[in-house]
């Protein structure tokens, strides 16, 4: 056997090292964002866990949420503290239009999402709040949300 022969082989089993190489890190890129997508679910859920928990272990807190989406009367507390918990709620749903927007969240994983931010948002009281405090959230989520308060669908 000659040297040229020698090399070639040796080329030969460089490249299949470069090609099994580029396959097993292509597997760990696709399992990389699957992890990132189980993450951003699971971070999505564990906030608005956390408002739901809050509004559950305090029942004047879930009083004050149910006369404020009902749109009822407030006091100048109770428009504060309904205020808080309006934002607390909505910096939730912009996170999850985010995560939607960058991929981190699926078409099923966002329709969950979306019903929430229905359910939630339609509501006469939290409207009144969206329509005095828009202005402190993102641009591409102020315009979803306004669009979808016209067509009553995300």
């Amino acid at each position: 056997m000659n040297w040229d022969a020698v090399g070639a082989i040796g080329e030969l089993f460089g490249a299949l090292a470069v090609v099994l190489t580029l396959g097993y890190l292509a597997a760990q890129v696709r399992q990389n964002s699957q992890g990132m997508i189980v993450a951003a679910k699971l971070d999505i859920e564990k906030n608005f866990n956390e408002y739901t928990n809050l509004i559950l272990e305090h029942p004047e807190l879930f009083d004050l949420q149910r006369k404020g989406m009902l749109g009822q009367d407030l006091d100048a507390i109770e428009k504060s503290k309904f205020s808080l918990l309006m934002q607390k709620a909505t910096t939730s749903f912009s996170s999850m239009y985010y995560q939607y927007q960058t991929q981190g969240l699926s078409e099923d994983e966002w329709y969950e999402s979306k019903r929430l931010i229905r359910w939630f948002t339609l509501a006469p009281g939290y409207q009144s709040w969206w329509e005095q405090n828009e202005i402190n959230y993102r641009d591409d989520f102020r315009i979803y949300l306004n669009k979808y308060f016209e067509s009553g669908d995300g």
